[in-house]
């Protein structure tokens, strides 16, 4: 298919029929450019409704008759609801197919160049209400975005839900990710393929009036589409109106039908663990679950039925790794539980993606599940904290992340906070890595938490200083358990880190794609593909440094360039946490040296020819206060017995273990 550059960024495109229960042959359009900030969209009949930081307004106007340049009697407005930050009208250039509904639809109205952006954290929505509708005609809705980011933004994804209808029928493009009948999303990042959201014959209630809500993907728990970033997505663009024909004919019912395939139908970069699914929709029948037969190469596989609310789920997951480009069939048959007993068969066909020129894993690095004395789930992670402007000479700071191979065996000054280490250095992170240094979100997924041991940007800045200076880095160790197959690994972060497969000084870096190269900056992913040719569990070391430098889309919100967040992306495009709690994450166990069998501990003091003696048991690290709620921190090279200058601003004193 021929595709061509053209000027348009994120656009959402709105497409809506009007027309009465009786057939009539008269219609209209409207269109309205959002972002027409190039100037590219000169035609006056085209309304310019927009919103978003530097937008120049209005976000509200009456519609006008495409080419007439007459009043529709329709007003559209824009509202947006905000979740931190706010929305940025600007332009961006985009390759599009122009074929494509995108393009078929709106291309001869209007320069499709500019978005409407998203906000900084998931919760945002803008919402584009539609009043002034005739409540006996009937209308269709259609809608599009795309930033033009490629690849790398392919992530990001717009959601559109239509409310406040009486009623609709979806008719949005065949590719995109239907949600329910009410909701559709595809990634508007990386929209090449100039997909569309579309209703058609809605009929608004007896207020005249429909919504139209944009906003980031519902999440893949939630049904949405596999991969989509947690809250990055595209607002809007532009929108057309359109009076619908109505013919008068009811539309007819169906029995059931095919939604989507898995690999996709033609697909050239299939997974070589792909699953094979088939996602059916009912509707006035259902599948009848003991009809289903699912075919691969010509042979029958087994497969396995799921029932979830108006869908049936036809599932075969693949015992191996599909070969190097090997080109496949599938073809499944079923019949619906109606007194005909329609059958239903569809066969497609899909290629593997080359991947045995990925590096395999050291197979003898492996080991079994149960050569782990301690099998506990989770990570091990030391964190240490330094002053560039250290004034011992005598004492080691952080000035590169290859540092972090030798610091802790070093004298140093250690400015964490060391109250969640156990008594060998060691956090152990029970959940999964997903850090920001303030806890904001960023990457993919959200839920980020503070890094272990760093308490926000505040805690690197010495009293009396207005800005951070103090440098800290992270080494994460784990035992990951990985299948036979091929791994896409994802590390989203800034400013800097390095993976490495191995542990100590057996420990071997891994290289990323070098295609990819998201540079200092959280906007993309680092991406690791590799090979595993034995399963076990595999030792990987991954260390970060925070030098406080990097870029991040966060900081135009008062936010930091600080962050980490380690997934990989499942056969099916989907992205999980490592250690996620999910069957399909992959799965973590903490090294056992890291585990420090803990046992009470016991304190003491005694007064001693005018001197206070601090005794307590092993193993364990004394910590002091000035008050009673903390800050604590550790007694630098104390050990038991420990004598406490009577005199010293400390008050108080306690155990960590």
């Amino acid at each position: 298919m021929k595709k061509t550059m053209k000027t348009w960024g994120c656009l959402l495109v709105f497409f809506l029929t009007y027309g009465s229960a009786i057939s009539q042959t008269a219609s209209w359009q409207a269109y309205n450019d959002s972002v027409n900030k190039n100037g590219g969209t000169t035609d006056e009949t085209v309304t310019m409704i927009n919103v978003g930081r530097s937008s120049p307004g209005p976000a509200s106007t009456e519609l006008l008759v495409f080419g007439s340049g007459d009043g529709t009697g329709v007003t559209a407005t824009y509202e947006e609801t905000l979740s931190e930050g706010s929305v940025f009208w600007t332009s961006d250039a985009i390759t599009f197919d122009e074929e494509s509904d995108a393009a078929k639809l709106f291309g001869e109205a209007l320069d499709l160049t500019g978005n409407i952006s998203y906000g900084d954290a998931p919760g945002w929505h803008m919402d584009l209400i539609l009043e002034g509708l005739d409540p006996n005609r009937k209308y269709v809705f259609a809608g599009t975005a795309m930033r033009g980011g490629g690849a790398g933004y392919a992530e990001r994804t717009t959601n559109w839900k239509i409310m406040e209808a009486e009623s609709f029928a979806y008719a949005s493009s065949e590719g995109a990710w239907k949600v329910s009948e009410e909701s559709v999303e595809f990634s508007t990042g990386h929209n090449e393929a100039g997909y569309v959201a579309k209703w058609t014959d809605i009929a608004p209630g007896a207020d005249g009036r429909i919504v139209i809500r944009t906003s980031h993907s519902v999440g893949e728990a939630n049904g949405g589409l596999a991969g989509a970033h947690a809250y990055k997505g595209y607002a809007g663009g532009a929108f057309m109106l359109e009076l619908q024909v109505d013919s008068g004919a009811a539309a007819p019912g169906k029995g059931v039908s095919i939604l989507r395939v898995f690999p996709k139908e033609n697909e050239l970069e299939a997974h070589p663990n792909s699953p094979l699914h088939v996602v059916i929709e009912n509707d006035t029948h259902k599948v009848d679950s003991s009809s289903v037969a699912l075919f691969l190469d010509g042979k029958k596989v087994a497969s396995e039925i799921q029932q979830v609310g108006d869908r049936t789920l036809v599932v075969h997951e693949s015992a191996g790794a599909f070969e190097d480009s090997s080109d496949h069939t599938v073809k499944v048959e079923f019949a619906d539980d109606s007194d005909a007993r329609s059958q239903y068969t569809k066969s497609w066909n899909f290629t593997v993606m080359e991947w045995t020129q990925y590096d395999a894993l050291p197979a003898d690095s492996a080991i079994t599940l149960t050569d782990l004395g301690k099998q506990e789930r989770g990570f091990a992670i030391r964190v240490v904290a330094t002053d560039p402007d250290e004034p011992d000479p005598d004492k080691e700071t952080l000035s590169d992340i290859g540092d972090l191979w030798w610091i802790w065996d070093e004298k140093h000054s250690d400015h964490s906070d060391r109250t969640l280490f156990n008594s060998e250095g060691y956090y152990l992170e029970r959940a999964q890595i997903n850090y920001q240094r303030d806890g904001r979100t960023i990457g993919n997924k959200a839920g980020e938490k503070l890094f272990p041991g760093i308490n926000g940007t505040e805690s690197l800045t010495p009293e009396g200083l207005e800005l951070p200076v103090i440098h800290f880095g992270l080494e994460t160790t784990a035992l990951l358990e990985l299948d036979e197959g091929y791994y896409h690994m994802q590390i989203t972060t800034t400013p800097i880190h390095l993976l490495h497969i191995g542990l100590g000084d057996d420990a071997v870096e891994l290289f990323p794609d070098e295609s990819v190269n998201p540079g200092i900056e959280d906007a993309k992913a680092w991406e690791y593909k590799f090979v595993v040719e034995k399963p076990g569990l595999y030792p990987f070391t991954l260390f970060y440094y925070d030098y406080l430098g990097g870029s991040s889309s966060l900081t135009a919100s008062g936010g930091t360039a600080s962050s980490l967040e380690w997934l990989n992306i499942a056969p099916t495009g989907m992205k999980f946490l490592i250690n996620e709690d999910d069957d399909r994450a992959i799965t973590a166990y903490i090294p056992p040296d890291a585990i420090v069998e803990v046992s009470p501990a016991t304190m003491s003091v005694l007064l001693q020819d005018g001197n206070m003696i601090v005794t307590w048991s092993e193993p364990g690290t004394l910590q002091g206060a000035k008050k009673i709620i903390g800050p604590w921190n550790d007694v630098v090279g104390a050990s038991s017995p420990h004598p406490v200058d009577l005199g010293s601003r400390v008050m108080f004193y306690r155990i960590r273990h």
